[in-house]
């Protein structure tokens, strides 16, 4: 069970209590109580860093961040893991974790890649390459911003990067911006034409793949509008038109849509359109439903310490 979390937070390299609850221990009604106790003594015996509280309540209670100490990221490497960071300091890991925009950013980001795991936990659904924002830090590559001649050129660093194949069907690459209304159309559309040119030849050496997706999650119906008109009027000024599906907005939340729906279901937006689509192809539940997949006995475990 402790090496099930470990695992988790190394994949995800920052995870609430709240976060780890939903993706291991999803049929526990207890405001996250259990989790918190199998936390605690992963901190005191020196495996996880709690870092400081969020300023607001998220989801559940005692928002603390958690991240692998160096006793857990030995033992996850112990374990044949990768390390999602082989760079690793309390001090700088605390500082970062009071530096508000980036954390709340950060965390937005694994609500949505906690949404994948789930669906791959539930289904016949895999994940089989991860980065995080860390990592492709790590290995990001400057490009020339598509129809700017003048601009710098400019790294490219999504907030993740994840496939998620479906039976037997070819893995479906996705590029996931978190957008929390803060930008303005300049800085969008800058984006937006850098992405374009990284889409074009970059991507396809560094990850060995042509296929791409730019899934980018906001947080209101209005937002989505804005940043979806903007998208395709950069497109446009740039004769990149043919490029607009593959620019997918969200507002649905990956904490409250069902995993399922939340990438099978119809409510993502190509830019530019007023239809929804899915994010993956979509399927029946029961074609990819896997009743065999909850074999760690989390549930089981979960209600006997809640009783």
């Amino acid at each position: 069970m402790d090496e099930e979390i470990l695992r988790a937070i190394n994949r995800f390299q920052y995870m609430t209590v709240a976060q780890v609850g939903l993706l291991l221990y999803p049929q526990a009604h207890d405001q996250n109580r259990y989790v918190q106790r199998r936390l605690r003594p992963l901190v005191e015996a020196g495996y996880l860093l709690r870092l400081r509280e969020l300023p607001t309540p998220r989801i559940g209670s005692a928002p603390h961040v958690f991240t692998l100490a160096d006793k857990g990221r030995r033992f996850v490497a112990g374990r044949g893991e990768v390390l999602a960071s082989s760079y690793y300091r309390p001090s700088e890991e605390r500082t970062k974790a009071r530096d508000n925009p980036f954390m709340e950013h950060t965390l937005a980001a694994v609500d949505v890649l906690v949404a994948a795991e789930r669906l791959c936990r539930g289904s016949r659904v895999s994940m089989p390459r991860l980065l995080n924002e860390r990592q492709l830090k790590r290995s990001s590559v400057r490009v020339q911003p598509a129809g700017r001649p003048d601009a710098p050129r400019v790294a490219v660093i999504p907030d993740a990067w994840f496939e998620l194949k479906v039976l037997d069907e070819p893995a479906v690459a996705i590029a996931l911006e978190l957008d929390r209304a803060t930008e303005g159309q300049k800085h969008w559309r800058r984006k937006v034409a850098t992405l374009t040119a990284w889409a074009e030849g970059p991507y396809r050496r560094a990850f060995e793949t042509d296929n791409l997706t730019v899934a980018v999650a906001v947080p209101t119906t209005a937002r989505r509008v804005q940043l979806s008109e903007w998208t395709a009027q950069e497109l446009e000024s740039i004769d990149r038109d043919q490029l607009a599906d593959i620019f997918l907005f969200t507002e649905a939340s990956p904490l409250a849509a069902d995993p399922f729906e939340l990438f099978f279901g119809p409510c993502w937006y190509p830019a530019g359109q007023d239809y929804a689509v899915s994010l993956l192809d979509p399927l029946t539940e029961t074609a990819i439903q896997d009743t065999h997949w909850a074999g760690p006995g989390f549930a089981e475990e979960v209600e006997r310490e809640v009783e």
